[in-house]
């Protein structure tokens, strides 16, 4: 944190922090701190995410944030207005008539003035690329980890094809933050993998929207133009997609031919029932049909697992079990089991209390009072997951071990395995991670 602090020019107007998700909510006040010390003289601001299902609504908890010395928190998408924010506070110019804010306003902390909720950009095509160029992304790709598997020589960036979502999942943040699903053209994005492709030398891309595959056609258009362009690239859907939402063999066999190589999806449930109690639509049918197809395509699949939803049984759980075990039969290669936990935002945000931080409401969430029969379950669902594969795919399981050993992760089950060996080397024996002098 220090080496962070010490990174922020003592002559910094404005210094945006990012809230990326619960976890980071302690990090966000521990930086928030230190800022306020050792550079007094710049302002803080905060702006939240609201493309992931591990984020938090920060206008829930602006008002603290406030009180805690941060001059302004965006809430929504902020690039519309980052950038009179930092115009107004770095010319010490009031904040007041900006949507979407919460600020301190005549400069009390007592009562922190909130302006009228802002929208959410529509036309996405409109907004500026990325500029990757100005990170020093080697750093990422030589940790040999990412969000979505990775292999030991890809080079590759993160890529939003669209924002928001349709679905109203009670557990989620996105029904009350990011509810209407807003797609950038195939054209668009396409057009951004080919110049990162050609000026980085990029060659994977993770797809890391909420819900990319709402419209199968726009899907299809995407596959064609990769095909059309003549594009030498992989591409991943990292942080999952509704499996429903892709409708057919055709296009499954359009996204293989075009790069696509790992798709997430979650059921998080076998039980009907419980899936009721989420407010979320799944076909169970349907994802078994469309996993055994990209099985035959060479597509791999990651499928998520929520446990301990209130009102869950253990009948539900034993339901999800045996769904489970239907989709590693039909060539699903990993299962991923985490704990239902209160988020800032959700519906579900009251159904549970007991955490003394909002950094606790992470996928682990151990202050529940159930959660060593939550781990267990946990565990149980991943021995069905080995003990199954090896009895149904032991060809894959053991391209997986290589998988390990060769830094070519084609599984988060890999790459995740690797991270925690790398992290166990760090904390135990760190002079074998020391850092090399970097030649200019």
């Amino acid at each position: 944190m220090d080496d962070l602090v010490g990174r922020v020019a003592r002559n910094c107007d404005v210094c945006f922090i990012y809230c990326r998700t619960i976890a980071e909510f302690v990090a966000v006040e521990d930086l928030v701190d230190r800022l306020r010390i050792n550079r007094p003289e710049t302002k803080i601001v905060l702006f939240e995410n609201i493309q992931a299902v591990t984020s938090y609504s920060l206008m829930e908890v602006a008002d603290q944030f406030i009180r805690r010395g941060v001059h302004c928190v965006i809430g929504g998408e902020p690039e519309d207005r980052c950038a009179e924010v930092a115009r107004r506070l770095a010319a010490s110019r009031p904040l007041s008539g900006i949507p979407g804010t919460v600020h301190a306003g005549d400069g009390s902390v007592a009562a922190p003035v909130s302006e009228e909720s802002a929208g959410l950009p529509e036309n996405l095509d409109a907004l500026p690329m990325p500029a990757w160029e100005l990170w020093n992304l080697k750093g990422y790709w030589t940790m040999g980890f990412a969000h979505a598997p990775v292999k030991k020589k890809d080079r590759f960036l993160p890529l939003l094809t669209s924002r928001g979502c349709p679905f109203r999942c009670a557990f989620c943040i996105s029904p009350g933050l990011n509810p209407r699903w807003r797609p950038r053209s195939a054209k668009h994005v396409v057009d951004e993998m080919e110049h990162f492709n050609k000026t980085l030398g990029i060659n994977d891309f993770h797809i890391s929207d909420l819900n990319p595959t709402v419209n199968n056609e726009r899907i299809r258009e995407m596959c064609r133009d990769i095909l059309r362009r003549g594009l030498a690239i992989t591409w991943k859907f990292a942080q999952g997609t509704k499996i429903e939402t892709i409708k057919d063999r055709e296009t499954l066999e359009l996204m293989a031919k075009a790069g696509c190589v790992y798709v997430s999806f979650s059921p998080e449930t076998g039980s009907k029932r419980l899936l009721k109690i989420m407010h979320k639509p799944f076909d169970h049918e349907h994802a078994l049909a469309m996993a055994r197809h990209m099985n035959a395509l060479g597509i791999r699949m990651q499928a998520v697992f929520l446990g301990g939803v209130p009102g869950e049984t253990q009948a539900d759980r034993d339901q999800s079990l045996a769904y489970a075990t239907r989709l590693i039969k039909a060539g699903v290669d990993e299962i991923s089991t985490v704990i239902f936990t209160p988020l800032p935002g959700a519906r579900l945000s009251d159904a549970l209390s007991g955490y003394e931080h909002y950094s606790q409401c992470t996928p682990s969430p151990d202050w529940r009072a159930d959660y060593k029969d939550l781990t267990a379950y946990r565990r149980r669902m991943y021995l069905n997951l080995f003990t199954r594969k090896i009895l149904f795919w032991p060809g894959k399981f053991l391209r997986e071990m290589h998988g390990l050993f060769t830094k070519n992760f084609e599984t988060k089950m890999e790459m995740s395995l690797y991270k925690q060996i790398k992290l166990y080397i760090l904390r135990y024996f760190p002079a074998f991670y020391a850092r090399k002098p970097v030649s200019k």
